[in-house]
């Protein structure tokens, strides 16, 4: 996932140096904060906050994975401070957002007490979240927002739109909780209509168009007829291995079992095809769009 979001840490640090250009200016309202122990591929000019709160979350991903929940919190608890810091952004959607997100984790601190997939995911869920305000951020930073030109008012509203959408994302395809993720692409319909009010005709009429795509991806049904018969026989070829799995030799019966589970990764991988191809493509169309105005 990481990789594929958009090369972070090489991300992060254009942005930070585009924003400050130095470690100077931040640091004098942040106080000793101390490096991580495993930072991220960036450069020393990497504490914006919005950054440093991405640091922290990156690390606490690598320290679950480990059992370190001591170090796990420590990170968390650092991650928080950083996403409340005054100096995080003069938009106020992103300290909106970024708000949200301490809570998050806050909530998250509450209970996590020892290794489990549900807090985990948890953290990964958050993470990718930070990751996708950086990019919002780091997109407002690129515009000048003196201009108060119809195409200036209609970018703020898809920039809005495009970080919800990205928000999506891990719901989609890595939690797999389509109630979350169509939370997400309800808030993304909601300023997409706030864009569509103020663009210009040639705008609102691939604004509108996104809409509908959008309402497909939220409506439409994971299982094509095709794919429900690809996974009916998949089932039943790993209910076929699971019995005769049953008094087999020890090594027959591992070997088998591995068939199982890559059989269920497959399935779940077969599930998601169809709105990984929709969402892809939504997200296209939303690049397109925003390098237009």
């Amino acid at each position: 996932m990481k990789a594929s979001l958009m090369g972070s840490g090489l991300y992060i640090a254009i942005f930070a140096i585009i924003l400050f250009g130095s470690s100077d200016a931040v640091a004098d309202n942040i106080g000793s904060a101390q490096p991580a122990s495993t930072p991220l591929p960036v450069t020393v000019e990497v504490n914006h906050p919005l950054a440093m709160a991405h640091q922290k979350l990156d690390h606490a991903k690598e320290s679950y994975s480990q059992g370190d929940i001591d170090a796990v919190q420590q990170d968390l608890d650092a991650a928080s401070k950083w996403l409340q810091h005054p100096q995080l952004s003069n938009n106020t959607k992103a300290k909106d957002e970024a708000t949200a997100l301490a809570n998050d984790i806050q909530a998250l601190q509450e209970v996590i007490s020892h290794p489990s997939d549900e807090h985990e995911g948890a953290i990964a869920r958050i993470w990718h979240r930070t990751t996708a305000l950086v990019e919002h951020e780091f997109q407002h930073i690129k515009k000048s927002w003196a201009d108060t030109s119809t195409a200036n008012k209609t970018m703020k509203h898809l920039l809005d739109a495009k970080l919800h959408f990205t928000y999506a994302e891990h719901d989609l395809f890595v939690a797999h909780n389509r109630e979350k993720a169509n939370n997400e692409i309800s808030r993304t319909i909601t300023y997409l209509n706030e864009a569509e009010k103020v663009a210009i005709p040639r705008i609102r009429e691939q604004i509108g168009a996104l809409k509908n795509d959008l309402q497909t991806l939220a409506d439409s049904r994971i299982y094509a007829s095709e794919q429900e018969r690809i996974m009916s026989v998949l089932t039943q070829a790993s209910a076929s291995i699971e019995k005769v799995s049953q008094g087999v030799a020890l090594p027959v019966q591992s070997k088998l079992q591995t068939l199982v589970t890559e059989i269920g990764n497959m399935t779940n991988e077969i599930g998601a095809l169809e709105s990984r191809q929709q969402y892809n493509a939504i997200i296209e169309k939303l690049r397109k769009l925003n390098n237009e105005l």
